[in-house]
């Protein structure tokens, strides 16, 4: 297998786009960058921020890099806070996985995520409005529950339907 050589977008033309649930994503690294093989974003999650719990065929890892990134799982048909990452903490989500990531912090927390095969990046700019940086807030609201389904299908990604419990992990 040849390699493909990775051509990132240079740091000053790289998408940002806000997205459902508070958060900013920025593309440093787009699956068309890396013929699918993977993506690479940087999330600026503001305090209550966070994804919908959810599962996808794509695996992902998660580096902390500011504040602090509260980890969700399903334990017994309930998704749960199950730990809270601090900065330097990484973890890795194995595709099919449901999990949640949010930021239940009065602080912003950055992550960088990074998805394999490169699927999110896609799912984020359908379902994202484009703004010029990770502070500014959009001109319109993100699709909403409404239309994340249908777009998240298409990068297979599925939103989990049974209850959730937000209560902090015991430390």
């Amino acid at each position: 297998m040849a390699l493909q050589p990775l051509r990132p977008t240079p740091a000053d033309n790289r998408p940002v786009y806000a997205v459902a649930g508070g958060n900013h994503v920025t593309m440093l690294l787009d699956r068309s960058e890396s013929g699918g093989t993977l993506d690479v974003i940087e999330v600026l999650a503001q305090p209550g921020g966070g994804p919908p719990p959810h599962r996808h065929e794509f695996g992902e890892f998660f580096e902390v890099l500011e504040g602090e990134l509260t980890l969700s799982e399903e334990r017994a048909g309930v998704i749960v806070c199950t730990r809270v990452l601090g900065v330097g903490d990484t973890v890795w989500i194995a595709p099919g996985t449901f999990h949640g990531t949010l930021n239940l912090s009065d602080a912003i927390t950055r992550f960088t995520v990074v998805g394999q095969p490169g699927l999110m990046s896609g799912y984020f700019a359908e379902a994202g409005v484009p703004v010029p940086d990770p502070l500014t807030q959009p001109e319109r609201r993100p699709a909403g529950p409404d239309r994340l389904g249908a777009i998240a299908a298409r990068w297979g990604i599925e939103f989990w339907r049974g209850p959730v419990d937000v209560t902090p992990p015991p430390l």
